[in-house]
Order: C-alpha cells, then sequence, then structure tokens
C-alpha cells in the first residue's frame, strides 16, 4: 500500500507584509478548493463503485482527485502560513516550498473502500481536533511571523504535522490510498 508523502520546507526568515495579507491574499485560492472538493468528492464516489465492482482504482479519476489534493494542500499549506511563495492556480508545479507526492497503485482492497467511512470516522475526529489546534497553532505563528518576521522551528514542524496528517486523510477519504493516515 502507498502512502502520500507531503512536506513542506522551512524558512525562517518571513516576508511580514504577505503574512500580514495573507487570508486575503489567499481567498481566490480557498474558494477555488472548496468548489473542486465537490467534484472531488463526487470522483471519490464513482471511484468507490469502480472498485467494489473492479477491486482496481480507475486511473483517471485517481489522477483528478491527486491533483485536487496537491492543489488543495498547496493552497491551505499557503492559508496557514507555512510558506510566502504565492501558489500558483489548479496546480502545484513551480511550488519550491512543497512537496506532494500520491502514487497510483491500481489494486484496492474492496472491504476496506465497502466500509471506508465507518473506519474514517477515528481518524476525522482525531484530524478535527488536531485541525482546531493547528488552528490556534497557525494564529500565533501568523503574530509571531508579523511582529518579528520569523516563522518559529517548534510551530512550523507542529503545523507541517498536522498539515501531513490532513492530507493523508483526505487521501484516505477519497480512496486514493487503502493506507490508514497516521500523525507522525
Amino acid at each position: 500500500m502507498s502512502t502520500v508523502q507531503f512536506d513542506i520546507t522551512y524558512s525562517e526568515s518571513r516576508s511580514r507584509l504577505t503574512n500580514l495579507l495573507r487570508i486575503i491574499l489567499a481567498i481566490p485560492h480557498l474558494i477555488i478548493a472548496n468548489l473542486l472538493l465537490q467534484v472531488a468528492q463526487v470522483l471519490a464516489v464513482i471511484q468507490w463503485f469502480i472498485i467494489l465492482i473492479t477491486g482496481k482504482r480507475n486511473k483517471a479519476l485517481f489522477d483528478l482527485s491527486s491533483q485536487w489534493l496537491a492543489y488543495a494542500a498547496s493552497t491551505n499549506s499557503y492559508a496557514g502560513v507555512m510558506f510566502d511563495q504565492y501558489p500558483p492556480f489548479v496546480t502545484v508545479s513551480g511550488l519550491s516550498a512543497l512537496h506532494y507526492d500520491c502514487q497510483y497503485e491500481a489494486s484496492a482492497n474492496r472491504l476496506t473502500n465497502l466500509l471506508r467511512l465507518i473506519w474514517a470516522i477515528p481518524a476525522m475526529i482525531i484530524g478535527s481536533v488536531l485541525i482546531l489546534v493547528g488552528y490556534l497553532v497557525t494564529a500565533i505563528s501568523w503574530i509571531v511571523i508579523v511582529i518579528i518576521g520569523k516563522h518559529p522551528k517548534g510551530m512550523f514542524d507542529f503545523l507541517v504535522k498536522v498539515h501531513r496528517y490532513a492530507v493523508r486523510l483526505y487521501a484516505y477519504l477519497l480512496l486514493l490510498t487503502d493506507t490508514y493516515p497516521k500523525f507522525e
């Protein structure tokens, strides 16, 4: 089973101005990512039926869902003050601070996909708690960055783990992988 690889390169020195305006700058990306989430969810339902019938993932649906996940991860990471480079729209190409990789694996376990939403409930609860704590740490990081122009390494490392967990949870929910998400 393949796991989703996600990482963000740390940069201690940060732009005060772009971080001060970060939420305003991120709004167009957040709107597009949330609209495309609806498409990704429809694709996941179609993929669910395909997996139950054939036992394999459809490559085209996988690619579309994976591309959305990469874009959403870059958008959320940018909005979450993880890096300063303005992300391109609907792609992650050219983003030097972000690394995302989700390898296609054709075979899929029918049983885990049949019961995916039920088995994902504990991971979604953990994810909700982590994301709430992540919002708090992001707000504190934002204040620190705006005041001193540096992102504290400990906060950054924790936020990378939160973002990584969220990406892996979405990959699991969108049927991109059968690997259960772990916080590591």
